[in-house]
């Protein structure tokens, strides 16, 4: 049954999943739907296209003003509104100001945080206590790591829900052939540890090498530290919009991501789909729900370069046959969540 209800994202950027997840929402819903997003351009942005859908009204926050995004609310009368955090300030300013006016809208606050027990975090919670607990009705968490820090910040089980990203499975669902080598997607900045990443590769044999090649996908500063390698045995990727990536990665191999940190990672749920065995550093968010070591792959300690080379190492030694077990197991993880879950997940909060 669908629901009446309209919805606002105040969102950051908008990006495929994001997008797979907004197109899902017009399924189950007869009201309108809104997104005010970040339209402009940065180093860290995925360059993600977006193709307008019917249903949809997209609204690039360079083109809207705190005040016109106040206005908004007022004309579209949102039953639920969906914040990206408090990172927006007009965002929150305009929150606050239609909460006032209109006390009964549910607002989500999308979290992809981590719980780190930090001093900072600490502070924080008692300043979101007092500044911004009354404005925000729900959390929407990606997983394990970001339910413990809403229950940090004083949600109870009944105003947290689950499943704020999911992988465009309308594009990834679909299994990858085989094939022996590492592919890594992301962003090539110093986060990712790409460095790391082509260091143990390279303390790999020769013929382990040419055996499984390393194949980046990306763009970033990164880049000429790794052309300068002059390794034939890896090969560079410019970045690649969902569709072009699923082509490429329909191809098969070990799905890597070699973070220092990530709250999530989209892009591992991506690999669970399409059913590669990972290697994923400790840093993945997204690790707590798709991998399990030595079911589907092998995580290695985040930052140390000889924990992913013996990782690498691992998938060299292993057989065919067990190669291919852990790509069925990474497609039944990929599973768990689907662009349709995500969405009902958001709609839940109409009968909470």
């Amino acid at each position: 049954m669908k629901t009446n209800a309209s919805i606002v994202y105040l969102w950051a950027e908008v990006t495929g999943y994001v997008f797979g997840v907004l197109e899902e929402l017009v399924h189950h819903t007869t009201g309108t739907i809104d997104v005010v997003h970040w339209d402009k351009r940065t180093v860290n942005s995925t360059r993600f296209d977006i193709s307008h859908s019917a249903g949809i009204r997209f609204h690039g926050r360079t083109q809207i003003s705190d005040i016109a995004i106040y206005d908004l609310l007022v004309q579209r009368q949102p039953a639920i509104i969906v914040v990206s955090g408090w990172m927006d300030k007009g965002y929150i300013a305009a929150c606050k100001r239609y909460k006032r006016l209109q006390p009964k809208v549910k607002i989500v606050a999308g979290i992809d945080d981590q719980c780190t027990g930090s001093l900072r975090q600490r502070l924080g919670q008692v300043y979101y206590a007092i500044f911004y607990k009354w404005l925000f009705d729900f959390m929407w968490v990606a997983g394990q790591l970001q339910f413990s820090f809403a229950q940090r910040y004083g949600y109870g089980i009944e105003s947290i829900i689950s499943n704020v990203y999911s992988a465009d499975t309308r594009v990834f669902n679909v299994r990858a052939g085989f094939c022996k080598r590492f592919v890594f997607v992301g962003r090539f900045v110093s986060i990712k540890a790409l460095d790391l990443l082509v260091d143990a590769y390279c303390m790999l044999p020769d013929e382990k090498q040419q055996e499984w090649p390393l194949v980046l996908i990306g763009d970033g500063d990164q880049k000429e530290r790794i052309l300068s390698k002059q390794n034939t045995n890896i090969k560079v990727l410019p970045f690649m919009q969902p569709e072009d990536l699923r082509a490429e990665l329909l191809k098969g191999g070990v799905g890597c991501l070699t973070t220092h940190k990530d709250q999530w990672g989209v892009v591992i749920h991506e690999y669970a789909l399409m059913g590669l065995p990972m290697l994923l550093s400790s840093g993945c968010g997204a690790a707590t729900e798709f991998l399990i070591s030595g079911y589907n792959g092998f995580m290695f300690k985040k930052g140390d370069v000889y924990s992913l080379y013996h990782a690498l190492e691992l998938f060299t030694i292993y057989g065919d046959d067990d190669l291919k077990r852990f790509g069925d197991n990474s497609a039944q993880l990929g599973a768990r969540i689907n662009n349709q879950i995500s969405a009902m997940s958001l709609l839940s909060v109409n009968y909470l």
